[in-house]
């Protein structure tokens, strides 16, 4: 178990608005900041982060916690490991005997495994271009032919795999990793695909390649891109990673966690297609610049890159391919509410033969007077020279209208219609209508895409054995026990105690006493601690605490796991009533904040009604098996005593609940 100090060293280290920010363009927004959310497809800056109670908060899909939480849910890392790797961040020092990894569930545990796996390799194929033989003589002075120099290779750990069929297999078990964790770290693949993960029936993934590290955003290794440089090979030039449980090809971008600081600093990317074209942008100064990874560009990836900017700018091959890449690209962009523009580069070119030739200056200078939008190329790719040919007008119009339909702002749409209307002298009416066309094809499909992955979803769940949730009152004439009570009830009042004990434990509630000594005193007196599992344990490492501190404030629940995600929602209130109100209305509104004894008095309230509840079932269950006139006589004056002490309560709050 990671020791407490090591946990409390670490989030103090780790400022949120830092971290965050590694992920999401961050501004400031008064004391906090704001960013688009990375946990779905923001299209307006929905989440909140604030340094001073150190906790982000997501208005839109309501995720939130502390700094651990953004990492757990982020990288998918268990808590231990959501430490340990921004300790690696912040350079403080975790033992690797202090995680417990009997405590880490299965997947993190393959996952742990899969990126020490990825770690090792991406330092392994390092070492061999720059120090084997085979790098030295024949991969070294490839790259250096193509004007890559060491700096560069350092920046990228550009590496080399082994030149045998189970190199790295064999390094891998030599250096204490299993055969298993090779082949879920995507680094070794079976021979034949219908036999096991057996050492005799493996053989490496990248064989006599240039080897260029994957990472993620934060700069995890998740993969490898492979480029062979023999000629006379039927081998494919770029080979990549396959997917593994950290590795999605659709969510990543090669180069973006070297690239994102300059893409934010200069609010623009350039999109490319080949791993070589980032690393030798990047060398020659041109930093802001990504590549999809060998895979179709994807809206994860649109998603990914509308983060640190709104402005990205393709930059292809001339050719054919890089043509139709370019426009089957443009739709994916658009639909995430980017300003897309395309810079075509001549046939025998691509950006790094470009910048090697020309210069940086030439570059950028190409780049700025050929850039277009996408309708100005498409209607140049159509009509070619047939610029007034009217079947090839009404090609280019419907292909530009197919994609201003999934522009996401009415304003650009407009502005787009217009330009259209003019560039290809038809009616701008006649392209309205097409582009709402478009967009009722575009709903529609999206409407069965929804009921499909619903009925998928159905199927899989009855296969699975699940049962739609429903929601019900225990009736307790049909003999629900003090356990079905306790499982079925939804809790709302231990929440809304808790939520109390969050926002005011440090709050005076009389001269003598604060909340969270009034509410543990009751708590531990009347013994009425909450009886969900959901809660119990919550509260009573609560009442440690501050047994032993002598204080307990909303920072307390804001650092423990279990009350993180719960606090960033209670502290972090979307809406807060205007002064205005007061002063232009002369009317006052009582919130929580004025009515918080009053409200901690009476969530104890409740939870005292609902131990009362389990005492009588117990009661009752005790009644049904008297065998004597005594015990009958007792149960019942016990009974009696039960209803008397629940009116009593009831009274005091103004409920009234029928038994």
């Amino acid at each position: 178990m990671i020791p407490q100090a090591i946990i409390d060293k670490v989030f103090d280290v780790a400022l949120i608005e830092e971290v965050v920010g590694e992920y999401v363009t961050l501004k400031r927004s008064g004391a906090n900041y704001k960013g688009l959310c990375p946990f779905h497809d923001d299209k307006s800056p929905s989440m909140s982060v604030s340094p001073s109670k150190g906790i982000f908060k997501c208005f839109s899909c309501q995720q939130g916690g502390n700094v651990f939480q953004f990492i757990m849910e982020h990288e998918g890392l268990s808590y231990p490991l959501a430490i340990k790797h921004l300790a690696d961040k912040y350079n403080i020092l975790i033992e690797e005997e202090d995680i417990n990894v009997d405590e880490l569930a299965a997947e993190s545990r393959i996952k742990d495994g899969v990126y020490s796996c990825l770690e090792f390799a991406k330092n392994h194929f390092y070492e061999r271009l720059n120090e084997s033989q085979d790098g030295k003589v024949i991969y070294k002075p490839y790259l250096t032919e193509r004007g890559i120099n060491q700096q560069t290779i350092d920046k990228f750990s550009i590496g080399l795999s082994g030149t045998s069929r189970t190199h790295l297999l064999d390094e891998g078990l030599k250096n204490g990793y299993t055969v298993q964790q090779l082949y879920d770290a995507g680094l070794v693949k079976k021979i034949d695909e219908d036999q096991g993960v057996l050492e005799g029936n493996l053989r490496d993934t990248f064989i006599e390649r240039i080897v260029f590290p994957i990472y993620s955003v934060s700069g995890k290794v998740l993969g490898f891109g492979g480029r062979i440089i023999k000629k006379d090979t039927k081998a494919p030039k770029y080979l990549n990673s396959p997917e593994t449980v950290v590795y999605e090809k659709r969510k990543q971008l090669y180069g973006l966690s070297i690239s994102k600081n300059e893409i934010r600093k200069v609010d623009q990317v350039f999109l490319v297609e080949g791993y070589m074209d980032v690393v030798s942008l990047n060398q020659s100064g041109v930093e802001n610049v990504v590549a999809a990874s060998g895979t179709a560009f994807t809206e994860e990836q649109a998603r990914l890159i509308k983060r640190f900017t709104h402005n990205i700018t393709m930059l292809f091959d001339g050719d054919v391919a890089g043509v139709n890449a370019s426009i089957k690209h443009v739709r994916t962009l658009l639909s995430a509410d980017l300003n897309v523009r395309i810079a075509l580069f001549p046939a025998d070119e691509d950006p790094d033969s470009f910048i090697q030739k020309k210069g940086t200056a030439e570059f950028q200078k190409y780049v700025s007077e050929k850039a277009q939008n996408f309708v100005q190329l498409i209607a140049e790719v159509t009509l070619g020279e047939n610029k007034h040919d009217p079947i090839k007008k009404a090609e280019a119009a419907r292909k530009i209208a197919e994609n201003i339909a999934v522009l996401p702002d009415p304003l650009k749409r407009a502005a787009f219609i217009n330009e259209t209307a003019t560039f290809l002298e038809i009616p701008e009416r006649i392209l309205i209508d097409e582009v709402n066309k478009f967009k009722l094809d575009n709903r529609k499909q999206k409407e069965r895409d929804t009921r499909r992955e619903e009925r998928q979803s159905e199927q899989q769940g009855i296969s699975d054995g699940l049962v739609p949730d429903f929601d019900y009152s225990p009736d307790f004439s049909e003999g629900f026990t003090p356990d079905a009570l306790e499982k079925d009830a939804k809790n709302y009042q231990e929440m809304d105690l808790l939520v109390s004990l969050i926002l005011y434990a440090d709050r005076e509630f009389d001269e003598e006493q604060n909340i969270a000594e009034y509410m543990f005193k009751e708590l531990e007196e009347s013994e009425i601690w909450p009886v969900s599992e959901e809660y119990a344990q919550i509260f009573k490492d609560a009442y440690e605490y501050f047994q032993e501190h002598k204080v307990l404030n909303e920072l307390y629940f804001i650092r423990n796991l279990a009350t993180s995600k719960l606090a960033a929602e209670v502290v972090s209130p979307k809406y807060k009533l205007s002064h205005g109100w007061e002063e232009n209305f002369e009317k006052f509104v009582k919130t929580d904040e004025d009515n918080y004894k009053h409200k901690v008095v009476e969530n104890l309230n409740y939870l005292k009604l609902k131990h009362i509840d389990i005492l009588m079932l117990e009661n009752q269950e005790s009644l049904k098996s008297a065998e004597t006139d005594e015990d009958i006589l007792i149960y019942q004056h016990v009974h009696t005593n039960l209803q008397e002490m629940r009116k009593k309560i009831t009274d005091k709050i103004g409920t009234v609940i029928l038994r």
